[in-house]
């Protein structure tokens, strides 16, 4: 095989398998539907307007999404059937003094996944927490997934953080989902 010879056909597929996910045109591979990385984040601040009900986090920013939409601005819904890493992080605060909790879960078309809820405690005014989560799932086609989080605490709020200086940093967003697509 020269170097300008085909790396592989859908018949001889040579040192690469052309299967789900992997496509050959001319020589050229494409991945279509294996490990792919989709992104969300909200850059605002999403507040706590009302003890103890829930918040379903929002997101108004998309990164790559191949096959993955926001719909109605809080899920997170899928067009491919799979099984998906899901990461998420957040900036959560508190403007008051006082120990406070706040809840955070994940939903699965509407219905709590169980074994999702994480709690936190944050014990002083202007207390910020970094939260990540992790968490894989089976979605269907046409499946999403939102992030729920509750307080009775109504100056809890998942913060955005503005750019700053000395030394300069970008600004950060509120909350961050990442989907990967493992199967």
């Amino acid at each position: 095989m020269s170097y300008k010879a085909p790396l592989t056909s859908t018949t001889d597929f040579g040192i690469m398998k052309v299967g789900t996910g992997l496509s050959v045109t001319d020589g050229t591979v494409n991945a279509s539907t294996g490990l792919l990385n989709y992104g969300f984040f909200e850059n605002g601040t999403q507040t706590n307007p009302v003890a103890s009900a829930i918040n379903l986090a929002s997101f108004s920013v998309t990164g790559p999404a191949n096959g993955i939409s926001i719909v109605g601005g809080t899920d997170l819904t899928v067009v491919n059937a799979g099984t998906y890493n899901t990461v998420f992080t957040m900036n959560v605060n508190k403007t008051s003094g006082g120990a406070s909790t706040i809840s955070i879960w994940l939903r699965l078309n509407g219905a709590d996944i169980a074994g999702s809820t994480q709690d936190l405690i944050l014990t002083g005014a202007l207390d910020t927490i970094f939260v990540t989560g992790n968490y894989t799932l089976n979605i269907p086609a046409g499946g999403n997934i939102q992030i729920c989080w509750s307080s009775a605490d109504t100056t809890m709020q998942l913060l955005a953080l503005p750019a700053r200086v000395g030394p300069v940093r970008p600004s950060g967003a509120s909350v961050k989902v990442t989907l990967t697509r493992i199967s």
